[in-house]
């Protein structure tokens, strides 16, 4: 009976450990994809910025006329 226990804790020990690893992996997925993402939106506003001063000084320019 103290076998199985011990087999038990063992066994219960290692699995642990595994979907520790196994998580953190996932884990850093998850922040690489969400930094990605992140870039990705920072150079999609960075165009409307361009974007919107472009507009802006067209503008100026039709109400100088």
């Amino acid at each position: 009976m103290i076998y199985l226990i011990l087999v038990l804790t063992i066994t219960n020990t290692v699995l642990i450990f595994y979907f520790y690893k196994k998580q953190n992996k996932v884990n850093q997925q998850i922040i690489e994809a969400l930094k990605a993402e992140t870039e990705e939106i920072e150079a999609i506003s960075d165009e409307n910025k361009k974007h919107i001063d472009d507009m802006l000084k067209m503008r100026e320019m039709y109400e100088s006329d």
